[in-house]
This record gives C-alpha cells, structure tokens and sequence, in this order.
C-alpha cells in the first residue's frame, strides 16, 4: 500500500490503483500518513478533519473514519492499529511519498557533500518529480502542515538549481527560473539565482534589471530592502569580472575625437600613488563631456576590474541620496540615515578596490567632496560645466569645440560621406554655425539623416536665421536646449539680468567704463560695476560668455552664437511677460 500526499491525498493499492476514500476519512488518513510509524492522538485527527468547529459526536466520527480505511486497506488492514492516545500507520517512509521526498532530499544532500554533483542533480530532481500538484489539497484541516511540505519544496528547488548553476548548467536554467521569480516575487533566492544564471550567460544588464524589479516589489509589497543574499549577488554582478561595463551608459558608435582629451583622462586616472586620483572634465553645455567620460570609463576596464559605477548628479542632486544609490550599487541592504553615517561607510566598502566613480552633471565641489572614496585603489572621473577648483589634486580637462576636421568628420558619419563630400564648403559653415559642439552637430547631422532630399546649403540657410537655429538642432533627444535652460536656471539674479543682454552680441567691460567715466578710473571699483564685473565673471564661468582680451589690454566678452541664439530666445520670453519686461534697463 502507498499513500499520495504530495499533491490530492490518495491511498493506492499495487494492484487495485486508487482505492476511493470518503474526504473525512482522507483527511484521517493524510495525519496518520505524516507520522508513519508513530501514533496520532485522536484529538490531533478531529483537528485533521474539522479546523474550526468540530461536532460534539467528532470522537464517534473519527471511530468511523477509521473503520471506513480499515475496509479501504482490504487484506493490509492490519496496517492500521489503535495505539493510544489514537492510532497508529504501519507504513515504511518510501510508502508515503512526502516521507520518501525529504530521504532523497537528504540523500542528495549527502552526495553534494561527497562532491557528486551529478547525483546530487539527479536525487533532487527524482524527489521534486514525484510532486503532483499542492501537497494535502483536499484537507484543509492541515494547512500548516501543507505549507511546511510546500517550503520544503521550494528549498530543494533551491539547492537544485544552486547544484546545476554549479554544474554550468547556467543558460538552461533562465526560462525555468523566469517563471519561478514570476510564481514567487518574494523569494528572494529565485531571484538572486536567476541574477547569476543571466550573468554567467553573458546576459549582465538583464541580471541588473531582475534586482531592480525584486527591490521594487519588496519596498512595494513588504516595506523592506532586499536581504543580504540577494544584495551580494547584486554587488558581484556589478563588480565581478567583466561586470562593470553593465554600469555605464551605452559607449556612443558615432564618438569621433578628443583623443588628447582621452589620454589625459585615462592617464591621471591611472597615476600610481596614493592619493585619490581624480579627473574633473569641463566644457560648454553641449560640449560633449559625458560621452568624454563614458568612453573614458569603457576604456579603462582593465585597471578598474572590481567595477565602474556611473551615477547623473543632475547638477542638484542631494549628497545624502546619491551616497544611497551608490551604496545600493555596492551592495548595501540597509542605508544609514545621516550623511556622515552614509559617507563613512561608503569610504569603508570602497577603500583598497579598484574601482572607478563617474560622477556626471557634477553642480558644484560642495555636492561632490561627500562622494569622494576612500582609500587606495579608486579613482574618481567627474564632469561638470564649470571648472571645479576646490577638489584636492583634481587634475582638470576642459573641453573646448572639436577642430573642424573632427567635427566635419562626425558630421559625415552621421549624415552621410557621400553629401559632406559634395558640398564641403556647406559641410564647414553648418558645423560652424553648430559652434563645432558634438550634440549640436549630432543633432544637425540627424535632421540631415532623416532629409535625404535636403541639400546642405538650404540646411545652411536654414540655420542662419539665429531666431530659428536651435530649433533647427532639436532632433529627438538631440536637442541643445535643455542642457542651455539648466545652466540657466542655476544663474544668479544679477547673472540673468546681464544674460539677458547676450543678444546684443558682445560685453566689454573695461572700455565701456572709460567710455562712460573718462575721468574718473574709480568707476571700476564701484559698487556698481563690481555687480555686473561679478555677473560677467559667473556668465564665464558657466560657459555662457567668453572672455576675449582687447587690443588695449582690457577684456572684452562674447557669447558663443547657440548661446546668443538662447539668449534672444529668453530675451524674447522676457520681454512679452508685463511684470519682469524691465529687467534688462539697469544693464542699459
């Protein structure tokens, strides 16, 4: 005789096949079969049957309940015995298959221990195939007893998957394991299994993107950050061999120059010594400093092997957060609240890796000493559109436009060699007209590429009316705009003011000065003037103006022309509002 408890509750018979049990008996006999060998109060069986409210004639019940197995049991009757304070199953655990589950479980167990993998995949998938639906399903009554035997399940699925992952059994298992994370969102191990078995098939922004949707639906569902399981698999998929490039954002095909650039960058980064080699990268709204860094970063593989993380300080970005996410990435569950807190243990999880922070969109030193490693062993890369000074031993690369060739030369290969080609003399004066600025000349190069009945010389045309050039450079995401507006907005009030006279195409500081006060050489000195010379100086400083020496040794100023093609554009929207329409008059 045999008795089914890994899916409905069945009692079978070698040759009758299922023999029909009534459902309170079935409930009887599923208790008695969970403790073959040992006796089963007759209280623990009216549990069995009636969870709730037994019925005062439940004893009686059970008395007939018994008697109905005993027929069932036909000439194994005898299996069936009363032992006080019940009864008691005479059965061997291979007879109950729950019982001849956890033995090969153990069994398995054992071989993994002597170092037989393969039997040890072997056992456990013998055990987990016996399993034919819900264990207990029937028999409410033991619903606790259900939910061990299901958790019981799921663990040597666990240790099964974990042997076969061993094996390098890795590409076979993500369907499988796809599914389970979807059956299971709350099980942390699936997920961190499924994270390994994308990584090791070469499948690592997918694996990072398991972890981000498992952290989800635990903050959602539980109010809680993934355990430390899951957050070291996350932190060995970012920073295991080959794992860092999955950190940074894709390396852009069409990159074309700043080799001069790069080889300062990478050179600084990788400066023996013991101080915290750090490399600030600046330029132009547009200028191209983050594609600079990213490909930077992809370069340096080799030096960083214990991972690249990239993080956008979307120049504002609070310290406090930031030091969040990049605790996150390194595979801290539970974030400290306080900055100081936070900062110490960053400095802690990175001293003496090699690893390379990218700090991008960086408002300001104040925002990125806090971010700063510790120890020997990382590097930090930051870009930024103002020089930042202030960073200890920070070497600095600035940005200016491409030459011409490197310029004409990206515009060839987005639009097209054929077209540059034929008309090169249009080719020059639309790369000129894009301020020589990789975004501006990406997006020139893609309203090009999507008009192959364009020809250069209209697009020229097009581009020489100043009231329409940046519109002309808005194609899709490429657009030199918003990276002007957010320099903007981080003006002071007294820097607005004179942004608003870019229009006028030029400063010139000293020489209007002595134009107006002739006599009086302390007109420099003034209250006055030293606002606008400090509004001027800020304008320099966030790349909105150029400061150009003059022919009598005072300085003069000058917008770049997409800058001065923003400007008459704030101009405009400046003067139409009634309440700020007089702003510009003091800087008349």
């Amino acid at each position: 005789m045999q008795v089914r408890l890994l899916g409905p509750v069945e009692l079978r018979d070698g040759e009758r096949g299922a023999v029909p049990v009534g459902p309170r008996a079935r409930a009887v006999l599923a208790a008695l079969a969970l403790e073959a060998g040992r006796p089963v109060s007759v209280e623990r069986l009216i549990g069995a049957v009636w969870p709730d409210r037994p019925p005062a004639t439940s004893t009686t019940q059970i008395h007939g309940c018994v008697s109905a197995l005993r027929r069932a049991l036909g000439p194994a009757r005898d299996l069936l015995v009363t032992r006080p304070p019940g009864y008691l199953l005479r059965l061997e655990a291979e007879a109950v298959d729950a019982l001849g589950f956890g033995a090969r479980v153990r069994e398995a167990r054992a071989a993994e221990r002597a170092g037989d993998a393969e039997r040890a995949s072997r056992l456990l998938r013998e055990a987990l195939g016996g399993w034919e639906g819900p264990a207990l399903s029937g028999v409410p009554g033991l619903y606790a007893e259900a939910a061990l035997l299901e958790e019981q399940r799921l663990l040597a699925l666990e240790e099964r998957i974990r042997v076969d992952l061993a094996r390098g059994a890795a590409a076979e298992l993500v369907p499988e394991l796809t599914r389970l994370c979807a059956g299971h969102p709350l099980r942390e191990r699936f997920h961190a299994q499924l994270m390994v078995a994308l990584a090791r098939s070469g499948r690592r922004p997918e694996a990072l993107e398991v972890y981000g949707r498992a952290r989800r639906v635990l903050v959602a569902e539980l109010g809680v950050e993934p355990g430390p399981e899951l957050s070291r698999t996350h932190l060995n998929v970012l920073t295991g061999p080959g794992a860092a490039e999955t950190t940074l954002p894709h390396d852009p095909a069409d990159f074309t120059g700043r080799e001069p650039e790069l080889a300062r960058v990478s050179a600084a980064l990788a400066a023996p010594g013991g101080a915290l080699p750090i490399v600030a990268v600046s330029g132009r709204p547009g200028a191209g400093a983050t594609a600079l860094a990213v490909r930077a970063a992809h370069r340096m593989r080799a030096r960083f092997p214990d991972g690249r993380l990239y993080v956008d300080l979307h120049f504002t970005a609070d310290p406090v957060e930031v030091l969040g996410r990049l605790l996150r990435m390194l595979g801290v569950a539970e974030l400290p609240v306080g900055r100081a807190e936070r900062a110490e243990l960053y400095r802690a999880r990175t001293h003496g890796r090699r690893l390379l922070i990218v700090l991008d969109g960086a408002g300001g030193e104040r925002q990125v000493l806090p971010l700063l490693p510790g120890g020997d062993g990382p590097a930090v890369l930051v870009t930024g559109r103002t020089r930042l000074s202030a960073l200890p031993g920070a070497v600095h690369v600035e940005l200016d436009p491409l030459p011409r060739g490197d310029a004409l030369l990206l515009l060839a290969r987005i639009a097209g060699a054929e077209r540059v080609a034929a008309e090169p003399g249009a080719a020059a004066r639309i790369v000129d007209l894009c301020d020589r600025l990789p975004l501006a000349v990406r997006a020139a190069a893609a309203r090009l590429a999507g008009k192959p009945h364009w020809r250069l010389a209209d697009f020229v045309r097009r581009l020489s009316d100043e009231d329409a050039r940046l519109g002309e450079l808005a194609h899709g995401d490429l657009d030199v705009r918003p990276g002007l507006a957010a320099t903007h907005a981080r003006l002071s009030a007294p820097a607005r003011r004179a942004f608003a006279r870019l229009a006028d195409g030029s400063f010139d500081r000293e020489g209007r000065a002595r134009q107006e006060n002739p006599e009086n050489p302390s007109y420099l000195e003034s209250r006055e003037n030293r606002e606008s010379r400090d509004a001027l100086e800020e304008l320099v400083d966030a790349r909105l103006l150029e400061a150009v020496p003059g022919p009598s040794g005072h300085v003069g100023f000058r917008p770049p022309g997409l800058v001065r093609c923003f400007a008459r554009e704030f101009a405009r929207e400046l003067t139409s509002r009634p309440e700020v329409g007089n702003a510009t008059e003091e800087w008349g």
